[in-house]
């Protein structure tokens, strides 16, 4: 009976946390820790397209066959004259050899340029699989001349090598005789029996999905995958995957957070942050293999790694694309690329690889990460000046000297108030010339994450919880702006109740910690002349002016800035209603959006992020007396992602959603 216990218990705990399938349950799944220290990947793009390798320069090679299917005339052209107008692209399964491909050397090469993990492309928008795929009737790697299972044979050459492998998928097909005729019979008789057996096969680390953006979550039946996926399939327990599994999905829901050619630091938040993020880009433009790609359209290994440093110091990875040529060899500047940035992290790698954020990403033109135990912080140096540096707003600590990685040298210092001043002796000068970035390795005094605040409202009163992740911590809290929320000191002893709306502010301390960031929540104990109007139109526009020539089909009444999600294109949004500014001072106002928005404060048009774009943010000031303002943000989406925030910050409080115990319907 005890053996059975204990057997029992075992089981029990390693069969882990069950996930519902609804992104309620499936969100709540951390991203496993492996992948935000691993911050450098490989992606791969290997396929048909690889054949032709071309695509009218700045674009990508890979979607040669939608160009082919949609008329686009360079295309046509090109492969009329190269294969002739009646030569099917799915023919290039006789062209894709992969003869001298080697897994061996490629998982090499990987591994000297210090990536953790490897993402190939099993299967892109043209629907050619990389392995032995059953639903692929015959339109793979195996059935076609190079006959042989490319994905698993380079699956086995990376993990063999200690590295983390996975792959993308393409959720939807360009060339699919069921898609998009019969979206139901697709998904359950192709897609996710294709997609749950390349995981069965080969238990993949990581899984890039994409073609996200033609369907709602429900119609790929993603939520169902996801929870498949992590209760029952083979794959590790500590899979990654992104967020692309529905038109409403990015930046929502799934797993990290997924960019590509877009790093800027508009985009990153604390959900950024907490979730994971990744920036996807190839050396060129295209990530396929583009023939037309010169010398001059690739980064330089410098950029890369100045790109690297700038994504990882903002709390992200880079996963760096490679187009190989059909024939499975890697064209020569893109391996030269990869072997270089491995020679920078193999000096330089512990400011990289387990690093966490600095709650300062930068001072100046210097990028800072920061260890894992939080006391060391790692300096991204490019200009270095011949006698003394000064880095603004930071402070070393203890006795310990400065160190430059990748030399024994130790650097005196000293603070002088809040900034920092280092030594360079002129024998170390010579030292600073190898790379385009070098790293100081400074001590510091490791900073308490921000409490965790947890608000519950009911019957008009707030139930207040402030908890940290730290021991033997102080936590106070106050309420107002950061900069007067404290001044009361009130020390949190235990949850309690309030009765009125505000911003609560709660702060942790500790001896020998630096105090934390100040954690914001808003009370959100709303009145009946809170809220908001919003006006629903319909229709295709080019921006929120063409828009806002039409009659809105639905008018309601709504609390914040937040777009029907159930609705995927042609649709756009007015929100107006009254802003109460209870601090004269400076304010900051931005939108971020996917298409377009504006946003006016009284009558004048603050914030302009209009037109067709991808996900963008915009921001502007304004100086604002205490009182009321008149409040309207404009918003239209036409295709592909659909995305609003709208936020703000002012006299003592940073960049936060705008609360909504803020916004009234009419002025009081």
């Amino acid at each position: 009976m005890t053996r059975f216990v204990i057997v029992f218990l075992i089981l029990t705990i390693s069969k882990g946390k069950d996930y519902e399938p609804n992104w309620s349950s499936l969100d709540s799944r951390p991203t496993p820790e492996w992948f935000k220290d691993a911050k450098f990947g490989i992606f791969i793009h290997w396929g048909l397209y690889s054949v032709p390798a071309w695509g009218p320069k700045g674009s990508y090679a890979e979607w040669y066959l939608n160009g082919l299917n949609n008329g686009d005339t360079a295309r046509l052209r090109y492969h009329e004259k190269n294969y002739g107008k009646d030569f099917p692209y799915r023919d290039f399964i006789d062209y894709f050899d992969a003869a001298k491909f080697d897994p061996g050397d490629w998982a090499d090469l990987f591994k000297r340029a210090g990536a953790k993990y490897v993402v190939l492309t099993s299967k892109h928008h043209d629907g050619f699989c990389l392995w032995p795929s059953p639903q692929s009737r015959g339109y793979n790697s195996v059935n076609g001349i190079a006959k042989r299972d490319l994905l698993g044979d380079l699956d086995h050459a990376v993990k063999k090598l200690g590295l983390r492998s996975g792959f993308y998928y393409s959720l939807y097909e360009w060339d699919h005789p069921d898609y998009p005729k019969n979206v139901i019979r697709y998904v359950d008789e192709h897609m996710l029996p294709q997609l749950k057996d390349a995981v069965q096969r080969y238990e993949p680390d990581i899984i890039f999905s994409d073609g996200e953006w033609d369907r709602d979550s429900r119609e790929w039946k993603s939520e169902k995958f996801l929870a498949w996926l992590y209760n029952e399939s083979n794959a590790p327990k500590d899979v990654v995957v992104n967020d692309r599994w529905g038109g409403e999905t990015r930046f929502k829901h799934g797993g990290y957070f997924s960019t590509e050619y877009d790093p800027s630091s508009g985009h990153i938040n604390d959900d950024f942050i907490e979730r994971g993020w990744e920036e996807c880009r190839g050396m060129g433009r295209s990530f396929g293999y583009n023939k037309n790609e010169g010398l001059n359209d690739y980064s330089s290994s410098d950029d890369l790694i100045r790109l690297l440093v700038d994504i990882v110091s903002r709390g992200g990875n880079l996963l760096l694309n490679i187009g190989p040529r059909s024939d499975g060899t890697i064209p020569k500047i893109m391996a030269n690329r990869l072997i270089e940035i491995g020679e920078w992290l193999d000096v330089n790698g512990e400011s990289i690889y387990g690093t966490t954020i600095n709650p300062i990403a930068r001072s100046g033109d210097i990028r800072f990460t920061l260890s894992k135990d939080r006391r060391y912080l790692f300096a991204f140096i490019e200009k270095v000046p011949k006698k003394r540096m000064r880095i603004k707003n930071i402070n070393a600590n203890g006795n310990e000297q400065i160190t430059l990685l990748g030399s024994k040298s130790k650097l005196t210092w000293r603070n002088v108030r809040n900034d920092l001043l280092i030594d360079i002796p002129k024998k170390l000068r010579p030292a600073f010339s190898s790379f385009p970035i070098h790293v100081l390795k400074i001590p510091v005094l490791p900073y308490l994450d921000p409490p965790t605040i947890k608000i519950e409202i009911k019957d008009e009163r707030a139930n207040i919880n402030i908890t940290s992740n730290h021991t033997s911590v102080k936590l106070e809290y106050g309420f107002g702006d950061e900069t007067e929320a404290l001044k009361a000191n009130n020390e949190y002893i235990g949850p309690f109740q309030i009765n009125v709306a505000g911003t609560l502010v709660a702060q942790s301390s500790a001896q020998g910690y630096r105090t934390s960031k100040l954690a914001t929540m808003p009370v959100e104990i709303l009145s009946t002349k809170n809220g908001l109007t919003k006006s629903t139109y319909l229709g295709q526009w080019n921006d929120c002016r063409e828009m806002m020539k039409e009659t809105p089909f639905l008018r309601t009444r709504v609390n914040n800035f937040i777009i029907d999600d159930y609705r995927e294109n042609d649709f756009g949004h007015a929100f107006t209603g009254y802003l109460n500014v209870e601090t004269e001072g400076n304010y900051s106002f931005q939108t971020t959006s996917d298409d377009g928005s504006r946003l006016y404060i009284g009558d004048f048009p603050l914030v302009d992020n209009d037109g067709l774009h991808g996900r963008k943010t915009v921001s502007s000031d304004i100086p604002l007396k205490k009182g009321w303002y008149k409040i309207e943000v404009q918003y239209f989406e036409r295709g592909g992602q659909e995305s609003l925030e709208v936020k703000w910050k002012g006299p003592g409080f940073d960049w936060m959603s705008i609360p909504s115990y803020r916004l009234f319907i009419d002025k009081n």
